[in-house]
């Protein structure tokens, strides 16, 4: 008789530590999710349909630029226009546009002048 109470206190006790590590899981689970939400959230990311967005008016401006590309050489085939060669970089020599030295006003003559 001693031996059964014994084994069911000790059944017992194992079932209560098997309900608390399933609830503490829970927890942990929960808290894990939420750490992970806050986080996603610090990272500034964007929204799907915002991505769609955005991705739609890059279509719409590729499209356009193509567009202008293509208008550009009608025009210029229609002008008959040659490639205009590359300009010259400017010479290394000191050919600098000079400037004219101006004197600023000084702050402590306005104030004593105010003064």
């Amino acid at each position: 008789m001693a031996n059964t109470h014994f084994l069911e206190d000790i059944l017992h006790l194992g079932a209560g530590a098997v309900k608390t590590l399933a609830a503490s899981r829970h927890e942990v689970k929960a808290r894990a999710r939420q750490k992970a939400g806050a986080l996603v959230r610090g990272l500034d990311l964007v929204e799907r349909a915002e991505f769609d967005a955005a991705f739609a008016m890059i279509a719409t401006a590729r499209q356009a630029q193509e567009d202008l590309a293509a208008r550009l050489a009608r025009i210029e085939a229609h002008l008959e226009l040659k490639e205009i060669p590359p300009s010259k970089p400017a010479s290394k020599g000191k050919s600098r546009v000079k400037t004219s030295r101006r004197r600023l006003p000084n702050v402590k003559e306005k104030r004593a002048l105010k003064g």
